[in-house]
């Protein structure tokens, strides 16, 4: 069961802390959704800082990124630029099994705003993988992308962070949901 979730901008470093929750014989899989929270409990994320302009989603009217509601989880979403002169974000979780989907992107018209998504994934303290999404030059968004998964957890506490920490480049990232066991 979902104890918080909580996406917090952090110095120089997106980082999502992701702790799962499962309990009894039976496998449940939930969702966390960035708008609407925890499908079991409702507790929603909290994107900080709460800075206007940082992070954004379906409400944002100026930003060049405008995915599709339709194919966007339940359609809502939440993105930001990282720059490395500003912070990150973090939630957390606890269980056996996490899957944290983003919404990719590719040539935006203008090409002066960036799509190029990249994250190191460590889970307990431990290098877990690397994800990067490298920009076509198709003007298509990717929904449901998969950038992180681990299966076959002990069923204890977990610490999952996605982190952009030691870019010295501009990177977008478009948190979606995630799913855990």
């Amino acid at each position: 069961m979902l104890r918080g979730v909580t996406l917090k901008l952090c110095t120089q470093a997106l980082v999502f802390l992701v702790a799962i929750g499962h309990g009894g014989a039976t496998v449940i899989n939930r969702t966390i959704d960035d708008e609407f929270g925890d499908s079991a409990t409702g507790e929603k994320p909290i994107f900080l800082p709460s800075t206007q302009g940082i992070w954004a989603g379906e409400e944002c009217g100026g930003c060049r990124v405008q995915p599709d509601r339709a194919l966007a989880f339940k359609g809502t979403w939440k993105a930001a630029t990282y720059r490395n002169e500003e912070p990150g974000g973090k939630f957390t979780l606890t269980g056996t099994a996490i899957y944290v989907f983003f919404i990719t992107g590719n040539q935006i018209a203008g090409g002066i705003i960036t799509t190029l998504t990249e994250c190191n994934f460590t889970l307990d303290g431990q290098q877990a993988s690397f994800y990067r999404h490298i920009p076509d030059q198709t003007t298509i968004l990717n929904y449901n992308v998969l950038a992180f998964s681990r299966e076959n957890l002990p069923n204890v506490d977990h610490t999952l962070k996605a982190s952009t920490e030691g870019v010295d480049h501009h990177v977008f990232v478009n948190f979606d949901y995630a799913i855990y066991t």
